[in-house]
């Protein structure tokens, strides 16, 4: 069951989060830069290969936390941590293949572990431990050494030809730019196949309209949990648009249009907020929950979404619906205006001269503006539609020179104008 509880492309995931705790350790983590940090990770039908030079983790945390089953209340953390040695390695290194090996090298302590799954399960001792096959400690290692190199070897077979397909390693790649994508911004190099990722960018429009943007704290016994909830509107784009959950970094849940973040949900106490479609695929939400003590945030344990039990994640959920409705409302009138008016309605208007900006940089405390109609109105358009025989419209096409219904519509329309108000 260990292995069965997560989906492939999330089992390396896990890994690559533990890359990133690495980087956090060598990095101030207020300052979040991660030039010259990479992580460059292999996936074929033979093979699962990760490597990074993100510092390599000491062989006490080797022994006493990374190979037990469970992560010890006495576990020393990294800070905003987003990976945790409990069970995200152990659970990928057996979903993935019977055989594997670690090595990781840190200034001064270098080790590996070499582990053949059928004889570790045959091992009459049966007490669930791993060997070390190599040790060294009190040396000084070169910083261009230092690092962790994950080799999984005899794949599985459904997992094989899995790995061995483009589709797959497409999905990773994707999957990879969007739930990391704040490392990799923040220059953490992530390679797949010899390929360096780039972030998925989510931007917002600023200037003539301006997002909403609350934060605030949430106390857990001696923890406190940063909360920022950034909401507005971006360009169209169905596939873009919805709610993003970001834990210390780790986007948990992407473009999210479902009752988890409010959509389609009704309630006595709450705003109601309509089922997400199309006429929504202007908006755009991001929540951020930052904590020095990872267990402190609303994610479930695969980091596939939030913890809907708990209280910090539903009082954040009942902010996000107040959000939720003011972009709504502002989207219901821009769609009125569009029916009435197309692109030429002050809104639209409004919103084609807004500037685009990354969503990580909208910080400044504030409520969400809609567009000064004032500024961006002309004349009021109003649309005509009407309907007439075919082979008129054909004739007045080749009489006016015009190519399309709309043409001699708008023709007509000026000469008729133009022949009445001299």
């Amino acid at each position: 069951m260990l292995i069965r509880d997560i989906p492939l492309e999330r089992a390396v995931l896990d890994l690559v989060d533990n890359s990133i705790d690495g980087a956090k350790r060598l990095r101030d983590p207020e300052d979040k830069d991660y030039d010259e940090l990479r992580i460059d990770i292999t996936v074929t039908a033979e093979e699962f290969r990760i490597e990074d030079n993100c510092g390599g983790f000491d062989i006490a945390t080797a022994r006493e936390y990374a190979f037990r089953f469970g992560r010890p209340k006495v576990a020393r953390p990294t800070p905003f941590s987003i990976g945790q040695f409990g069970v995200g390695m152990k659970r990928a290194l057996f979903k993935f293949g019977r055989e594997f090996e670690i090595h990781s090298a840190t200034s001064s302590e270098r080790w590996s572990v070499k582990v053949d799954v059928d004889r570790w399960e045959e091992a009459e001792s049966r007490d669930w431990t791993f060997e070390f096959a190599s040790i060294e400690d009190s040396i000084d290692i070169p910083a261009q050494e230092r690092g962790t190199i994950i080799v999984v070897r005899r794949l599985r077979p459904e997992v094989s030809s899995r790995f061995g397909t483009s589709w797959f390693q497409n999905t990773l790649g994707d999957m990879i730019k969007l739930h990391q994508r704040q490392f990799i911004s923040k220059g953490l190099e992530i390679r797949l196949g010899g390929h360096a990722l780039t972030a998925t960018n989510l931007n917002m429009l600023t200037g003539t309209v301006e997002p909403s943007v609350e934060s605030y704290e949430e106390v857990v016994g001696d923890k406190t949990v940063q909360i920022r909830i950034v909401s507005g509107v971006g360009v169209s784009s169905p596939a873009v648009a919805g709610w993003y959950v970001v834990c210390n970094g780790r986007v948990v849940l992407a473009a999210d249009r479902t009752e988890e973040t409010g959509w389609g949900r009704l309630s006595e106490s709450e705003a109601d907020i309509p089922k997400f479609h199309n006429q929504f695929a202007r908006f755009r939400g991001v929540v951020y929950f930052d904590c020095p003590a990872a267990d402190a945030l609303p994610w479930n344990t695969t980091k596939t979404g939030v913890d809907a039990d708990s209280p910090i994640w539903q009082r954040a959920l009942s902010k996000m619906i107040d959000h939720t409705r003011v972009v709504v409302d502002f989207l219901n009138d821009l769609d009125a205006e569009q029916a009435e008016q197309g692109q030429s309605g002050p809104l639209a208007r409004a919103l084609a001269a807004a500037n685009v900006v990354q969503v990580d940089k909208v910080v400044n405390q504030s409520a969400f503006k809609a567009p000064d109609k004032e500024r961006f109105s002309g004349p009021v358009m109003k649309r005509i539609a009407y309907s007439r025989p075919e082979e008129q419209l054909i004739f007045l096409m080749a009489e006016l020179g015009v190519g399309t219904a709309k043409a001699v519509g708008e023709q007509t329309f000026d000469l008729i104008y133009q022949d009445k108000n001299t």
